[in-house]
């Protein structure tokens, strides 16, 4: 399998959405995330932790390379990613930018598992 680089400008693109996506997501506040359902609760925490993992492997790709079906998808990502960062910040809602993230993130999470 042939190694080849990142897109700086999307992937920087990309980063600087899911990073926006995890500060909308660590500025709930505790007293809401209590107030949330059991299942509310779970997505907020998927969504944390997909966020966090999306990132991580973003930027290890930087340094090593990615695949050529991830190159190929790049830009989709791009797409997806900002998109979720539009989503968020558009509902007001607790609940409902929770889970918006977490059906988007679906996506965002496709994409980032052919880095794998």
């Amino acid at each position: 399998m042939t190694t080849v680089t990142v897109d700086w400008d999307i992937n920087l693109a990309t980063l600087d959405s899911l990073r926006a996506v995890r500060r909308k997501l660590y500025g709930v506040l505790e007293t809401e995330l209590s107030g949330m359902s059991l299942e509310d609760q779970v997505k907020y925490g998927a969504s944390l932790h997909q966020v966090g993992l999306a990132v991580l492997k973003l930027e290890a790709a930087k340094l090593k390379g990615v695949n050529q079906l991830f190159k190929e998808k790049e830009s989709d990502l791009k797409e997806a990613t900002a998109a979720l960062e539009a989503n968020s910040a558009a509902l007001k809602d607790t609940v409902k930018m929770i889970r918006a993230i977490n059906e988007g993130l679906s996506l965002v999470t496709h994409f980032v598992q052919l880095l794998d």
